[in-house]
């Protein structure tokens, strides 16, 4: 039995050996000389539960605390909306501009229309004032008060003997309303006239009383009218004769384009 024992202990000893020279052929493959390296090649190739895991930033994201901020990014992409603002309230409506009535009375004249307005002569020989502010209401033209007929609006109108004009600028709208007017000559009725001489200027738009009274200045006349004819080729004062042997001194004009003759004389009623 004691044989049996020396040789398994003998057989330990044999594989005790057989470990460590396979030992020390793995550390001589590894390129090792020790036991020491081999435990420092083992710790560094463990992973340790210490070491922190590599850092990686994550990117910011913006979060507003409410859609509305003030801080929030413009992207032009949708209305503001922003608390307090006014900007998206409805304004006033467009304002009504206010009422002309003198150029709403302009504007209701049309051509054709006749008005019983005349010069008051008061404005002398370079201008021209209206008897009324504004105009009326347009008359018959057959009627003895119609002292114009209206032969356009809003054009440049004639000037010449028994024609001018009536413009009137709106000081709320700031437009101009223009009527061109012809005088309409009426038998018996008296106008005003300018002598120097034997020569006489006649106000042609102008209309006055026939009465001796002062007229305005530089008018020294007044001129009664004596007959309102269609005038014949060459028309002239002795066309103005009513009767035979008519001694009246007369002074006549050419008007509506030379179409009518104006006979006058100078008014010698009281």
């Amino acid at each position: 039995m004691a044989g049996a024992s020396d040789d398994h202990s003998t057989a330990k000893w044999l594989a005790l050996l057989g470990g460590i020279a396979s030992v020390l052929s793995i550390l001589t493959w590894l390129g090792l000389s020790n036991a020491a390296e081999l435990k420092e090649l083992l710790a560094d190739s463990s992973p340790s539960s210490s070491s922190p895991s590599p850092y990686t930033s994550s990117p910011t994201i913006y979060i507003p605390d409410r859609p509305d901020t003030d801080d929030r990014p413009d992207t032009g992409d949708g209305p503001d909306t922003g608390e307090g603002s006014t900007d998206d309230e409805p304004g006033p409506g467009p304002s009504t501009p206010t009422p002309d009535p003198t150029e709403d009375a302009f504007k209701a004249i049309s051509a054709g229309d006749c008005l019983a307005v005349y010069d008051t002569g008061r404005g002398g020989t370079t201008s021209i004032d209206w008897s009324v502010d504004v105009p009326p209401a347009p008359v018959s033209c057959a009627d003895e008060q119609a002292l114009v007929r209206v032969t356009a609006t809003d054009t440049a109108c004639p000037t010449s003997y028994g024609k001018s004009y009536w413009s009137y600028r709106s000081a709320t709208t700031g437009d101009t309303t223009e009527l061109c007017l012809t005088r309409i000559y009426h038998a018996t009725y008296c106008m005003l006239g300018q002598q120097s001489g034997d020569s006489i200027s006649l106000a042609m738009m102008t209309a006055v009383a026939c009465r001796r009274e002062p007229v305005p200045a530089p008018y020294n006349q007044i001129m009664h009218i004596t007959g309102v004819y269609r005038a014949p080729a060459g028309a002239n004062a002795n066309n103005c004769r009513r009767a035979a042997g008519d001694q009246t001194r007369y002074w006549s004009w050419l008007v509506d384009d030379g179409a009518t003759l104006l006979c006058t004389t100078i008014y010698q009623g009281g």
